[in-house]
């Protein structure tokens, strides 16, 4: 069986008083194969960066946070979680006092899991380390759900301490360090092991701010969503990243501009590695292309205090778009789509970032990814939106399959020049010396690894624990005896 979700997404105002948030109902369709379900857009939230179902997303230029609506527990308790390709991890509960906006986490329900009679306690805890915020976390076994479609006895962590993080995260990603793929299985793993997927594979397509219905489809892509052939590209292998992180790396190989009027530069032939990450608002590239990036717009002002470039609001209504190479395919992000907008001042969506460079929400709201964790490969397409069309992701080295988009191409630049320098630092031009925006990216940041050095402490735990990992690691080993049935560890 293939299972793919649409998921129907829309803001939440920041405007909501505590305790009132007020979400969509979910939107449940069962169809030949596939299985459609709501998630919801969260405006406001800073982003994540640790770092199917079709998910309709809501996009904003005040940023996002993009939602799931996922059921956990007997009798189920719906939870909202952060859907993020930037981390591996599912957990729930975060600490709303530590958090970096209480007023949202408090705004969200928590998962009680006394009141679950298919939990099961493991006594094993860890700490999830994040670039900014962690999470300890105690291990347990339960239903979860997405519509009306259920795994069980998934592992994943219940909260017991957290720091800057709102809310709990439905991660997706492979599992960071190359000596945690057998740590224990992740969401993708039970989904394809009990069937409700061929392959560990999903395709993401956020949309732009002028079209607020996005998605992710576990299991399937959607041909009415994209232009032309999907560009395959493999995922660089963790040994050949600076960090060592095993993450969705693919290769950058040229950046440019296309102006209003129509002509258009872009560099000559790079090589960046790069990751494509939901739970991040921004991008943040190298140094030079940064600059680079901030330097073609003729209004902007370098920020030294925010570390943005700033922008006239206007210029997001102009028809440019700041482009993006990977070997044959091109993706071009329209200046609103790339443009962030705070308290009524607009930055540019990209920050430096010499270490793990990734592409956020201001470049994916113009990209249809296909993840294809199975065989390490992400496909990239230009997103579109022309209709529906739902193809299933199958099994071997070529699952998913070679289809072409049915939206048509907008009209390409009338004239393009290779004097987009992106390899060279420069001084800003312009010096911004009014009142910086807040708006700076303070989510969490990329999955920074597991301590295995937590005690588990949930009334009704073993009490057993992770003292390194070592210990981690023979405890889900033991732990494969409860989660019979769809992994041996």
């Amino acid at each position: 069986m293939v299972l793919l979700f649409a998921l129907s997404l829309a803001l939440l105002s920041p405007a909501l008083a505590a305790g009132e948030t007020q979400r969509p109902r979910s939107v449940i369709t069962r169809g030949d194969g596939f299985l459609r379900a709501s998630v919801n857009a969260i405006s406001g939230l800073p982003s994540l960066r640790r770092r199917q179902f079709e998910a309709p997303v809501a996009n904003h230029r005040q940023g996002t946070q993009y939602a799931i609506d996922v059921d956990i527990g007997t009798p189920a308790q719906t939870l909202t979680l952060i859907l993020d390709t930037g981390s591996p991890d599912l957990w729930v509960n975060p600490s709303c006092p530590t958090a970096n906006l209480p007023s949202e986490c408090r705004r969200y329900p928590q998962f009680d899991y006394t009141k679950s009679t298919s939990l099961k306690a493991t006594g094993f805890a860890d700490v999830l380390s994040y670039g900014k915020g962690n999470v300890t976390i105690e291990y347990v076994t339960d239903t979860v759900a997405i519509g009306n479609v259920k795994i069980t006895e998934q592992i994943f962590g219940i909260g017991l301490e957290s720091h800057d993080i709102p809310l709990g995260i439905l991660g997706l990603s492979p599992a960071i360090s190359p000596n945690d793929p057998d740590l224990y299985p992740f969401v993708l793993d039970t989904m394809k092991a009990q069937g409700v997927i061929k392959s560990r594979a999903f395709s993401l397509d956020l949309r732009g701010v002028t079209e607020p219905q996005g998605a992710i489809i576990f299991g399937g892509l959607d041909t009415g969503k994209f232009v032309g052939t999907l560009e395959k590209l493999p995922m660089v292998d963790p040994s050949q990243i600076k960090s060592g992180a095993d993450r969705y790396w693919i290769v950058l190989t040229g950046v440019g501009m296309t102006y209003p009027d129509g002509t258009s530069e872009r560099s000559g032939d790079i090589e960046v590695p790069v990751f494509p990450d939901s739970g991040g608002t921004l991008s943040r590239l190298p140094t030079p292309i940064f600059q680079a990036f901030g330097e073609s717009f003729p209004t902007a002002q370098f920020d030294p205090n925010s570390g943005f470039y700033i922008v006239d609001c206007d210029v997001a209504s102009q028809p440019g778009s700041v482009d993006f190479y990977f070997n044959n395919k091109h993706i071009a992000v329209t200046y609103a789509d790339f443009i962030w907008q705070v308290s009524g001042t607009c930055v540019l969506g990209v920050l430096p970032d010499d270490d793990e460079p990734v592409l956020g929400d201001s470049f994916l709201r113009a990209a249809y990814v296909v993840h294809d964790q199975d065989n390490r490969n992400l496909f990239l397409a230009q997103a579109a939106n022309c209709g529906s069309n739902i193809v299933s992701i199958g099994t071997g080295a070529n699952a998913v399959p070679s289809v072409t988009g049915d939206c048509t191409a907008a009209p390409s630049a009338t004239k393009v020049g290779f004097g987009f320098d992106a390899t060279a630092t420069r001084k800003p031009t312009n010096i911004f010396t009014g009142s910086s925006p807040d708006a700076t990216d303070v989510g969490p940041g990329p999955a920074g690894g597991r301590s295995g050095t937590a005690t588990a402490r949930l009334p009704g735990a073993t009490g057993k624990s992770a003292a390194g990992r070592n210990t981690l690691s023979y405890g889900f080993a033991a732990l494969a005896a409860i989660a019979t049935g769809f992994l041996v560890l």
